[in-house]
């Protein structure tokens, strides 16, 4: 298609076309009729009204259809304005200026002008009023006859009043239109702003539950009227919901209703689903986040009574933006249990370790007071299991002692896995008195425990968990060597324990 091709065909009349059209086809036929009116009543030649016929009745039409024949997108309106307002102070002085008629095409010029292209094109429209009335007076001479019979009069007065009434319903029509289009450019705008603040959560919010909390605030923010939740529900699970956020002017009934109808929904939902959450109440609305998150399925509730805002074609991209948002949360929430957590166990890794324990031995540096401590733990005689029992079962040792550790552990204390039997935790501790308190509870709790495993086999073992620890604190050592201090201690512990000749001894 060719550029004048694309071009005619989104083209559209000229707005100020549009609008001028009835006013000036209404105003010129009633103009038609006074002119005729006053002809007849004056005695004039009837010259007049064929001349008043041609411009009043047939000059409106042409003005529109030649802007329309044209395909531009500029119109000529302004233009015809001045031809307008030159014709008609040619009138004015050709009807030896009647006093109401000439007031009444006056009035028709200045109205006309002023609304449509301010003051300059008003002082442009009376130029050309006054050289009209200059033409006609220096072709035919002045006269001067301002009386005019009442009854024309009084015609004149109300087809001009209607005029008027009319020109500023159609104004009228127009602002209100452009109010609208400003509104919706403004709720355009807004919605793009929320779904750019929802992108953005992503990597501003420190958490999944910081992130829905600020996604909820946005779209209450939007949305003012309503109330929002979000659920994000496992699907096999149909007595609870994974996870669950309100806004503030949800009440606690009213959640506890709505997790509990979530659980109990199918996989298989429409785009919009009500949901009961007791009577009397706003109607609560809950619609499914395209996107699914492995066995879990995001669904934002919104409760409000209803209104236009029902049909509000932006909430869906909302929603959309949101299961994105989500969906990219979840994601990198997930790389990053990767990049620092030990698959086998869930504890920390080696590399997060590695990187906590430069920074605390940072501060430490920065500040002599805030000190650290570091408690390495061994687990005795992995090997004696794999080899006894298979690799399954002690896999299944290793886990067993993390999850003893971490429960164990208090909670501002790390653990990390540091190599294949060996934990270290990180303890920010000012005085090495609450480290040597977890050493002894994990003495006393973890180390001895009897814990079942299952061979390659498939049978069932009792084991002993044995444990060694070493503890060392930055108060006692400098803050680079607390690890190695710590090791060296875990290993006199293991060596007792092993026995000076190196033989296991039997417990």
């Amino acid at each position: 298609m060719s550029e004048r091709e694309i071009t005619q065909s989104t083209w559209r009349m000229p707005l100020l076309t549009r609008i001028n059209r009835l006013p000036r086809t209404l105003g010129f036929a009633a103009t038609f009729v006074a002119v005729s009116w006053l002809t007849l009543e004056q005695g004039w030649s009837h010259w007049n009204i064929l001349l008043a016929g041609l411009y009043f009745l047939l000059y409106p039409h042409l003005v529109y259809w030649f802007d329309y024949w044209r395909r531009a997108r500029n119109t000529i309106e302004f233009r015809a304005m001045m031809v307008d307002s030159f014709v008609l102070g040619f009138w004015v002085a050709h009807l030896e200026f009647s006093a109401v008629i000439s007031f009444a095409l006056l009035t028709t010029v200045v109205l006309n002008n002023t609304m449509t292209g301010g003051a300059l094109q008003f002082l442009r429209a009376m130029g050309f009023f006054v050289l009209g009335m200059l033409a006609v007076v220096l072709v035919s001479g002045f006269s001067w006859s301002p009386t005019a019979p009442l009854a024309i009069n009084g015609y004149i007065l109300l087809t001009l009043l209607l005029y008027i009434f009319g020109v500023s319903l159609a104004f009228n029509a127009q602002s209100e239109r452009l109010l609208r289009i400003k509104r919706a450019v403004e709720r355009s705008n807004r919605v793009f702003q929320s779904m750019l603040t929802l992108t953005e959560l992503t990597d501003r919010a420190d958490n999944f539950e910081d992130m829905v909390d600020s996604a909820l605030a946005e779209l209450q923010r939007l949305y003012p009227d309503r109330s929002f939740g979000f659920v994000l529900k496992d699907q096999e699970m149909t007595d609870d919901v994974h996870f669950a956020a309100f806004t503030d002017d949800l009440v606690a009934t009213q959640q506890t209703l709505i997790r509990t109808q979530v659980a109990a929904l199918g996989s298989e939902l429409p785009d919009r689903h009500e949901i009961d959450i007791g009577a009397g109440q706003a109607r609560c609305l809950l619609y499914p986040l395209p996107e699914q998150f492995g066995h879990l399925r995001g669904f934002l509730i919104t409760q409000a009574l209803p209104s236009p805002d029902d049909n509000d074609t932006s909430l869906p991209l909302l929603i959309k933006q949101l299961g994105t948002a989500i969906s990219n949360k979840l994601l990198t929430m997930e790389l990053k249990v990767a990049a620092e957590q030990d698959a086998l166990t869930g504890a920390y890794n080696r590399g997060q370790l590695d990187a906590e324990l430069a920074e605390a031995q940072s501060r430490q540096q920065k500040n002599d007071a805030e000190h650290f401590a570091v408690l390495l733990v061994d687990l005795i005689d992995l090997k004696g299991v794999n080899d006894q029992h298979g690799h399954e079962a002690g896999d299944q040792l290793i886990r067993e002692a993390a999850d003893a550790l971490q429960e164990t552990c208090r909670g501002n204390d790390r653990l990390y896995r540091y190599g294949g039997d060996e934990f270290v935790i990180l303890c920010d501790d000012e005085s090495g008195q609450s480290t040597q308190a977890l050493e002894k509870r994990i003495l006393s709790r973890v180390h001895g425990r009897q814990v079942e495993l299952t061979t390659a086999e498939g049978k069932s073992v009792s084991i002993t968990l044995h444990l060694s620890v070493g503890v060392a604190s930055s108060e006692e050592a400098p803050a680079e060597t607390v690890l190695q201090l710590a090791d060296k201690r875990m290993y006199e512990q293991k060596k007792q324990w092993y026995g000076d000749d190196g033989r296991r001894r039997r417990g």
